[in-house]
């Protein structure tokens, strides 16, 4: 609904603009043909101007003019005594507006605001032309109704010429002065019949691109809902096969369980109550079933950890990281002194924000692993920490046995162990577990090895928790 409001908005917004383009442009062609029938009236007033007016035969249809009669030599006489007038530029424009009228599609006129004959007194709408020209405007235009039908009403201001100065110097007139203006009126009626019919195309195209649109939106809305509704009984069905897993591996590791104490305690009785019956081989026997039996308690308490490790929320803590490496130091204690083993923490730590028991759980099993895998070359644990402004990144380092570059990555993987030590017994799921935890964390885990000595483990937290 939003977005097909947003393009419904969009289509009104751009029928609007192209609408008010459209009679804008209507305007600007009826002035286009106003100033065209300006220019050229004002052509042939500027050429009668500068001949400073010109004779004709006086007739009946022209007359003497009788607003020019304080020009001397207003009225001659040819010498073959044919008597001829005076004709200015405004007696010479409206005359030729009478006559030929029916060949323009507007009038001009030739009007003042001190104008000498009463036929050019300018109306109303002229005298605010003029006005406006006085206060130092060239041109004025404006729309008007005129007899119920719209006409563009449109003024150019006239200046006082040398050739204005022979009628009307009398008047006041000095040359550049403001002496009037030539005036048209254009019919907008064709006009608007060609912006009648523009309006209607744009109309008729921005409805069809408005529900087209809709149809777009809907259908693009309609696949969109389906593949929610079908994504959503995905992840129903992914959360409940994932349920069914889960209650699976907790009833495998729970059925496990208690066979393998079962194994583990009747066969040490066993080898306790026959230990003078049983010879060597039978008793070595017993201590290889009695190792396997603790080894299946071992993977299976590391199968719950792992589902623990996604099923449990987190609590969110400011924790003192340096405490938390003293605390599972103090765990491997024996195991690091017996082995000569050096534990080096680093000097100076931010403080974290994260689970405590999931930091604690991560680096006991960096440890860890590094005593089951790291061989008798081991002398040497060092955890380091850098920080930069989005993520705490720890690393845990030894100086054991190498891992080779290419195998670094790969023991974060489920059931994944080092390929360097098979003698070793484990359930693979130790990084496995670093992992889990780490993304909960918004953070990464990785392996780095030069392939000759030891390797360095590296996670990230981050600082947005």
């Amino acid at each position: 609904m939003v977005i097909a409001l947003i393009w419904a908005v969009l289509c009104c917004i751009s029928a609007y603009w192209n609408i008010t383009t459209e009679k804008e442009k209507t305007l600007q062609l009826a002035q286009k043909e106003a100033l065209t029938i300006l220019d050229k009236d004002q052509a042939l007033r500027f050429w009668a101007t500068d001949h400073e007016g010109f004779y004709v035969p006086v007739t009946e249809e022209t007359p003497p003019n009788t607003y020019l009669s304080h020009i001397p030599e207003r009225d001659i006489v040819t010498p073959s005594g044919k008597q001829l007038t005076l004709m200015n530029p405004a007696y010479m424009l409206r005359q030729v507006m009478n006559h030929y009228s029916n060949l323009y599609s507007a009038n001009c006129n030739i009007t003042s605001l001190k104008a000498l004959n009463p036929i050019n007194t300018p109306d109303e709408w002229e005298v605010k032309a003029l006005h406006t020209f006085n206060n130092g405007n060239n041109e004025y235009a404006e729309v008007q109704q005129i007899e119920g039908q719209q006409f563009l009403r449109f003024m150019r201001v006239m200046y006082t010429q040398p050739g204005c100065l022979k009628c009307h110097a009398h008047q006041g007139y000095n040359l550049g002065d403001v002496r009037g203006g030539l005036s048209v009126s254009v019919s907008l009626a064709p006009y608007r019949e060609m912006e009648k019919r523009s309006i209607q195309k744009l109309q008729i195209s921005h409805t069809f691109f408005l529900f087209s649109g809709f149809g777009v939106i809907f259908f693009i809305y309609h696949r969109s809902r389906k593949r929610i509704f079908e994504q959503v009984d995905a992840a129903k069905n992914l959360r409940e096969e994932s349920e069914k897993i889960k209650l699976f591996a907790y009833s495998v590791a729970h059925d496990l369980k208690n066979p393998v104490i079962a194994i583990h305690g009747l066969t040490k009785l066993l080898k306790r109550q026959y230990k003078d019956t049983l010879n060597d081989k039978g008793l070595n026997y017993c201590d290889k079933i009695t190792q396997s039996a603790a080894e299946i308690e071992n993977f299976v308490e590391q199968i719950n950890v792992y589902i623990s490790a996604k099923e449990h929320p987190l609590v969110i803590e400011e924790l003192d990281f340096l405490q938390l490496c003293q605390t599972v130091r103090n765990e491997y204690t024996s195991q690091l002194q017996t082995r000569n083993i050096h534990w080096s923490n680093p000097s100076q730590v931010s403080i974290i924000r994260a689970d405590r028991i999931a930091l604690l759980r991560i680096i006991r099993n960096f440890i860890d692993n590094a005593l089951k895998y790291g061989g008798e070359s081991l002398s040497r644990i060092e955890i380091t920490y850098q920080e930069t402004d989005d993520f705490h990144t720890i690393c845990v380092l030894n100086d054991g046995n190498a891992i080779p570059p290419d195998d670094c990555q790969k023991l974060f993987a489920h059931f994944k162990r080092s390929p360097t030590d098979t003698t070793v017994e484990g359930a693979g799921l130790g990084l496995a577990i670093i992992s889990e935890l780490v993304q909960l964390h918004n953070g990464e885990t990785w392996g780095w090895s030069d392939g000759r000595i030891g390797a360095s483990f590296y996670f990230t937290i981050s600082k947005k928790l």
